[in-house]
Order: C-alpha cells, then sequence, then structure tokens
C-alpha cells in the first residue's frame, strides 16, 4: 500500500501545483495568498515521489516520523537566518495575512519546506552523478584544519553581527565551517569526509540543489501575493524576480548549511529515541522559540 502511496504522490503533487497555477492565473485570493507555499508542498511530493521511482527509497519511504522531524527542525534552521536578518535587514515580508493565527501559520508552513525541499532535491542529483569522477582534489580533514574551520565559523558570525554591511554575505558560510566539523567528530555523514575519499558527488548535488531551490524559491515567491523583497548593500541591481542577481550566489552555500544542519540534528533526534519526556520538553520550548521569532518578524521584518 506504501509502495502505491509513494509512486501516486507523483500525480497529487503535479494536480495540486498545475490546479494552483490555473487558479493562480484567475487571482484567486486564496491561492495568491498561499501559492508559495501550496508550489512548495506539491513540488516535494513529485521529488519525493521521482527519488522513490528511480531510487527506491526517499525521506518519505523511511519513518514517517524522522520526515516529521525533519519538517519541523526545518523551521528552526530557517528561523537562524531571520535572527541574522533582523541585524542585516537584506528581505522584507509584503502581503501576508492580516490575521495573526493565518499569518503564523503561513511562517510555519513555509519555512518547513526547506530542509525537505533541498534534501529531495539532492537526492534526486546524487543518483544522477553517481559513479560521475567530479573530484577537483582530495580534501583531509585534519585536527589541525577541523579546529581551525571552526574557529573561523564562530569569527565569521562576530564579523556579520558587529559589520553587517560589509559582511553580510558571511551568514551563508559562517554555519558550513561552524557545523561540518561536528558532523565529522560526531561520526555523522559528511561531505568533507567524501571528499577526503575523492567522491563530491554528494558536495555537487547539494550545491545544485541550492541553485534550483534558489531560482525556485524566488520564481514561485514572484507570482504571489503573500511574498519578500531583497535589499542587498551594494549589490542591489539587476534583478531576476525579486532577487538581486547575485543574491543567487548565497543559496550555493546556503544548501551546504542545510545539509550540516540536517544531519546535526538527525544526530540530536536519534540520540533521544525513547526518551519522551525530554523530546516533549524540547517540542514545547522549540514552539516558544518559533512565537518569539515570529513575534520578532513581525515586528521588524513584515511591511
Amino acid at each position: 500500500m506504501k509502495h502505491r502511496i509513494l509512486r501516486f504522490n507523483l500525480y497529487i503533487g503535479l494536480g495540486i501545483l498545475s490546479c494552483s497555477a490555473v487558479l493562480l492565473g484567475f487571482e484567486v485570493f486564496f491561492i495568491k495568498t498561499w501559492f508559495f507555499s501550496l508550489a512548495w508542498w506539491s513540488f516535494i511530493l513529485i521529488m519525493d515521489s521521482l527519488n522513490y521511482r528511480k531510487s527506491g527509497t526517499s525521506p518519505l519511504s523511511g519513518p514517517f516520523s524522522e520526515f516529521l522531524f525533519m519538517t519541523f527542525i526545518s523551521v528552526f534552521v530557517w528561523l537562524v537566518f531571520e535572527l541574522f536578518n533582523l541585524r542585516l535587514n537584506n528581505w522584507s515580508y509584503h502581503g501576508l495575512p492580516e490575521n495573526l493565527f493565518l499569518r503564523w501559520l503561513g511562517y510555519f508552513i513555509a519555512f518547513a519546506t526547506v530542509m525537505p525541499a533541498m534534501r529531495e532535491i539532492s537526492l534526486f542529483v546524487e543518483s544522477l552523478l553517481k559513479n560521475k569522477k567530479l573530484a577537483l582534489f582530495r580534501l583531509r580533514p585534519t585536527p589541525f584544519l577541523l579546529k581551525g574551520s571552526l574557529v573561523f565559523g564562530i569569527v565569521c558570525i562576530f564579523l556579520v553581527i558587529i559589520w553587517p554591511r560589509a559582511f553580510f554575505p558571511l551568514t551563508w558560510l559562517c554555519f558550513i565551517f561552524l557545523l561540518e566539523p561536528l558532523n565529522i567528530w560526531l561520526g555523522n555523514e559528511s561531505y568533507v569526509k567524501d571528499m577526503d575519499k575523492k567522491d563530491w558527488a554528494r558536495f555537487w548535488s547539494w550545491i545544485l540543489a541550492g541553485l534550483v531551490a534558489g531560482i525556485l524559491w524566488e520564481f514561485w515567491n514572484f507570482w504571489a501575493s503573500s511574498h519578500w523583497v531583497y535589499h542587498l548593500p551594494y549589490l542591489d541591481f539587476w534583478r531576476f524576480f525579486q532577487m538581486p542577481v547575485f543574491g543567487y550566489t548565497g543559496f550555493l552555500p546556503f544548501a551546504l548549511e542545510v545539509f550540516a544542519f540536517y544531519h546535526i540534528s538527525l544526530f540530536l533526534y536519534r540520540k533521544l529515541k525513547g526518551k519522551v519526556l525530554l523530546k516533549s520538553v524540547i517540542f514545547v520550548a522549540l514552539l516558544f522559540v518559533y512565537a518569539a521569532v515570529f513575534f520578532l518578524i513581525d515586528r521588524f521584518t513584515l511591511k
């Protein structure tokens, strides 16, 4: 039964996306407001079905609890960058629902797509790149390199906070240097460990996933009435949809940050297996964090 559902998700996703696009053309208010989220969740269903058909495995074919966890923690990951934006002021939200409940629900649903969507795209691309010779060089994760990377990641965060106008691009790099050493020390999956074996397929799959996701983010955002607009210091020109063209370069390293966040989070989730009370406390605490950051978005980022 599950096998049939996973295959049929392709048609469900295509149906939702097609109907949403048609209704958007007729300027149906509900669709214009929620088009971004409808497009992404239908796309996730499409990509998951394609991954399952091609490789026999996909995020939705695994434990559903892990998929739900990925969507929930995806909100946390994106809110980290929303907190940075309170200092950077690189993007603002426009045309969101006036009703508080609907607006916050919209934040949650939209932000929950980030990690699942990028993982689905990366898995599909990786299946295409398998057994391809894509290595540029061999990178050994020596203790000196890992410690230096960790320190550099921390320095990047301070530079972004202290001099946001000059160092805002480091927002999309700092967590690569900060989290990848932790993934290696914890024994998690790591593209640096892959590079040590001269296997760059996972690295390139996530880089390309960042590019594809970035273009789709901006494309679907452009047509929705609830949307964001980017404002970049000294690079705020040559717009492609709502994003200055140089802003698209940030999606590539951002994908590697999402990869690092995902495996750190998955490690912690599996460590807490069976600890129902502790997981419940963390879940409730994160909900309070989400509400607090949603409030800050309303106060400073929503226009």
